[in-house]
């Protein structure tokens, strides 16, 4: 592998890394990221990395399993706001309905029954 080969792809690699990583910093803090270009991005790199003669990839394993961990970490800060946006969809939603039907709407925790000591 020649070294300017070398330097480009650590340099892309980590480049990718870093912005991965911000975009699950900004994501964490509530901020929509924008992840237009990032799969063929990442294709292109990996693609990259695999045409390299016999081994000589293995040198940008490091850069490899860095994007690997950011890419996991921002699926887990995805995931976990679906999770809480789809709650609140929810809830929103049930809200929506009763007041169109002229109803309070549901409380999202069940309350336990009346007992029998609260009548007497």
């Amino acid at each position: 592998m020649s070294r300017t080969t070398h330097k480009t792809l650590h340099r892309d690699l980590s480049a990718v890394a870093a912005a991965l990583a911000d975009a699950g910093a900004q994501a964490e803090a509530g901020a929509l990221v924008d992840l237009v270009g990032l799969e063929e991005r990442v294709a292109a790199l990996c693609a990259a990395v695999e045409a390299l003669p016999g081994n000589e990839g293995q040198a940008l394993l490091a850069e490899l399993e860095a994007i690997i961990r950011a890419l996991d970490g921002l699926a887990a800060t995805l995931t976990s706001q679906r999770a809480q946006l789809d709650g609140e969809e929810t809830h929103s939603a049930r809200q929506r309905a009763a007041t169109v039907y002229g109803r309070p709407a549901p409380s999202p925790i069940p309350l336990p029954p009346p007992s029998d000591q609260d009548e007497g």
